[in-house]
């Protein structure tokens, strides 16, 4: 039976990407599409940490297991020319640009007015991918946007936008979802996906320097840019996931106003064996 998989085409999926081109998982299929889970149209998703949490206030999908344990950095770009010197100069009327509602630059913004203490909600617009979040910084629709830094660094090498900042949440980087009923009645085919998908990320991990040539060729990223990725990523052991991490995530994005009446218990199912 087919495992219908989902997760962004980008570096952090790399390992996955060259294990299921390479016909290391035969039984199994990876579609390299965006969060269709929800939908139905897919078993299982592989999401930023954040924005699953934040998603599941609506839904009936609940998070299984750890894919990246490393926490994500998020860099915080601005205009090339603007007065902005550090990121509590964003604190006071400054426009987020978002991806969507409710997508981890969105989740993240909110998260960042949380920690920082500036005493408000920030404020946020919903522009489009991240193509369109540079242009809307470029034409002043928005002031600033939080991506993942390494996917930043083509645009601040070609002064499209400028680095302000990262902010890195206390927290894995991605995780894995499914809906409630399909986690019940599929414990042990989750639970064999992620002993391979662990296992494919540490092998491709263990050969870095090689892999590091196929991130660059498939996703573009410069070869600098990709060693400094993978001198801090770290892939989780087996996929468990450690409860009071994700209890510390739902306690922050709920005083960030991002959630509210959620509990680590309505966040994490963990597959039976």
């Amino acid at each position: 039976m087919v495992l219908r998989v989902g997760c962004v085409p980008e570096h952090f999926s790399a390992p996955l990407v060259r294990a299921a081109e390479s016909g290391e998982f035969p039984d199994e299929k990876i579609e390299l599409m965006m969060r269709r889970l929800e939908a139905g149209e897919l078993d299982v998703a592989i999401c930023v940490t954040e924005g699953l949490v934040a998603g599941i206030n609506d839904n009936a999908i609940r998070l299984f297991g750890i894919f990246v344990e490393t926490p994500l950095p998020w860099a915080v770009s601005v205009r090339v020319d603007a007065e902005y010197a550090t990121l509590d100069d964003l604190a006071g009327n400054a426009v987020f640009g978002a991806s969507r509602q409710g997508s981890g630059s969105d989740v993240m913004a909110r998260y960042m007015a949380s920690q920082f203490e500036w005493g408000h909600e920030p404020h946020v617009r919903v522009v489009g991918d991240i193509r369109a979040l540079v242009k809307g910084v470029q034409t002043r629709t928005v002031d600033a946007f939080l991506w993942e830094r390494t996917t930043m660094q083509r645009h601040y090498k070609q002064d499209e936008v400028r680095y302000l900042g990262t902010v890195r949440p206390p927290w894995p980087a991605f995780s894995y979802a499914a809906q409630t009923q399909f986690i019940q009645a599929n414990g042990q085919r989750l639970r064999a996906f992620m002993e391979w998908a662990q296992t494919a990320a540490r092998e491709f991990m263990n050969d870095v320097e090689k892999n590091n040539g196929f991130v660059c060729e498939r996703f573009g990223y410069a070869q600098s840019d990709v060693a400094e990725w993978a001198e801090y990523v770290r892939y989780s052991e087996d996929g468990s996931v450690d409860r009071a991490k994700i209890a510390k995530a739902v306690q922050v994005l709920e005083r960030a106003g991002v959630i509210q009446g959620v509990d680590v218990d309505g966040v994490v199912l963990t597959p039976e064996a």
